[in-house]
């Protein structure tokens, strides 16, 4: 199993005109691999995990 790696990670939220999606890639030989797809309420809440602040937690992107 590798131990280092990173993903890829998009997401789509266009404000009631469709369903949020958010998906979870790998680059694999020069292409980008899908691993995992969210839509919907899973996907903002996924979203929010990976970018809203904690309190008390440094090193996160955003501040809430």
């Amino acid at each position: 199993m590798k131990s280092v790696g990173s993903v890829i990670v998009s997401w789509d939220f266009s404000h009631g005109k469709d369903v949020g999606v958010l998906l979870v890639g790998k680059q694999v030989n020069g292409k980008v691999e899908v691993i995992n797809a969210y839509q919907g309420e899973e996907a903002y809440e996924l979203y929010c995990r990976l970018t809203v602040k904690k309190k008390n937690q440094p090193g996160s992107f955003v501040e809430v």
